[in-house]
């Protein structure tokens, strides 16, 4: 042990403290006055060591604290050589000092655990200050409110002038229904309000979710039940009325009889109306999808050579990159395209016209297929209703190709939607949208 470590133990300080207290009283007593000297000699001595002991403690503290403050988790002071409460407080600062390692340990990791939490939910999340300024957001917030990088309310100006007023006025438990139109068509989102204290200051937590996905599947749900209702409630009334008067016209004396016509006008009736239900049978008994990877190029070329579209009108394509793939029922999927290119056929008519298909994938991995045509712009009251079961404006539809897409669509855990009129210079553009 060196003399400073001797110097400073406690032992030392107790017995200079003794031996000068005592020779005080001694020169006092009888001794003299080089006594005295002597005795206060050792006791300021004494003090000065216990006043070094002091500082030297208070600088081990102030470098653990300054350790900790600075994340260095190695810094450890020296626990040999010192006596009693000295080491005991040393011992304790070191204690502290790997306590709060490990609590910062813990902490970073559970800031990354949140973070990766916000960064993969599928719900918006945009924490606010006291000045409602954004001080933390996740992608899919962004993704949602259809901006490359969120980091003001005031840009979403662009959607509604109101909406950063209506956001920064929200309260903790309010909802807010936010509806807005982009070039990939209507959004419908739903915004909730929460309030807390995060450290010394109140935020405000805003969690954004996509209710038109949840609209669209409630209303497609409702409408398969409905038509699975429908089919068997007709099919169970008109089917014995299709056999049995084809039975009875296969009868000799119905033949050669005054009922015949009518017989057979009842058979031509309830064969027409079975053959009608057949038809949207497809619409509530869809074949769950097998989805694997094609190239959205090779389909489109396949399909075009069907030669379904008229020479009258010209059809293009760009497709970017050219070996761009799909993930979902490959099947299905082409159903859905032939479905619209004929709708948009249909709707040229005798003139000629122009149909282009335009793909492209974000690097969120989204892919967007455009499907336009310059045929006549859909009445804004048909728009809204193009994708309902059943509805048509042709005199032979039947009203199952888009309801159709849409299910398959649905399925495919993707989107179909009838973009604005005027959109990318195109009178009807359908849009199909891959996760």
């Amino acid at each position: 042990m060196g003399f400073d470590k001797i110097a400073y133990s406690l032992p030392v300080r107790a017995a200079l403290l003794l031996c000068g207290g005592a020779l005080i009283a001694g020169g006092v007593a009888k001794w003299g006055d080089f006594f005295i000297v002597i005795g206060v000699i050792l006791v300021l001595v004494a003090i000065a060591l216990m006043f070094k002991v002091y500082r030297t403690m208070q600088e081990n503290s102030r470098l653990m604290l300054e350790a900790v403050k600075n994340g260095d988790n190695s810094f450890k002071l020296n626990e040999k050589g010192i006596y009693s409460y000295e080491r005991i407080l040393q011992i304790t600062l070191n204690e502290f000092g790997e306590i709060m390692g490990r609590q910062k340990l813990i902490m970073e990791q559970r800031e990354q655990f949140f973070g990766m939490i916000l960064t993969n939910v599928t719900t918006g999340v945009v924490v606010l200050d006291k000045d409602n300024k954004i001080i933390q957001t996740n992608p899919v917030a962004s993704k949602l409110l259809h901006l490359p990088l969120f980091y003001s309310l005031k840009q979403l100006e662009r959607h509604d002038i109101n909406l950063p007023e209506m956001l920064s006025a929200m309260k903790n438990g309010e909802r807010l229904q936010v509806d807005f139109t982009t070039s990939t068509g209507e959004v419908h989102l739903l915004v909730k309000a929460a309030e807390m204290v995060l450290g010394n200051e109140q935020v405000k937590i805003l969690a954004i979710s996509d209710i038109k996905n949840e609209l669209d599947a409630k209303e497609l749900e409702t409408w398969i039940k409905l038509t699975r209702i429908l089919t068997h409630e007709i099919m169970n009334s008109v089917a014995p009325i299709a056999s049995l008067s084809a039975t009875f016209l296969d009868k000799a004396e119905i033949k050669n009889s005054n009922i015949y016509e009518g017989m057979q006008a009842i058979h031509d009736t309830a064969a027409g109306l079975v053959s009608f239900v057949d038809n949207y049978r497809v619409i509530s008994t869809l074949q769950k999808p097998a989805p694997k990877p094609f190239y959205l190029s090779e389909m489109v070329e396949s399909i075009n050579n069907l030669n379904f579209i008229p020479a009258k009108i010209e059809f293009s394509c760009r497709i970017e990159p050219q070996d761009l793939m799909i993930y979902a029922d490959p099947n299905l999927i082409r159903q859905v395209l032939i479905n619209i290119l004929k709708n948009a056929v249909q709707a040229i008519g005798d003139n000629s016209g122009k149909i282009h298909i335009n793909a492209h994938t974000l690097s969120t991995g989204h892919i967007y297929v455009y499907i336009s045509n310059d045929g006549p712009i859909v009445p804004v009251d048909v728009a809204e209703t193009i994708f309902m079961p059943f509805f048509t404006t042709r005199k032979d539809g039947n009203g199952i190709g888009l309801s159709l897409s849409r299910q398959i669509m649905k399925l495919s855990g993707g989107s179909i939607s009838l973009l604005d009129a005027g959109t990318n210079g195109w009178n009807t553009t359908f849009l199909l949208e891959f996760e």
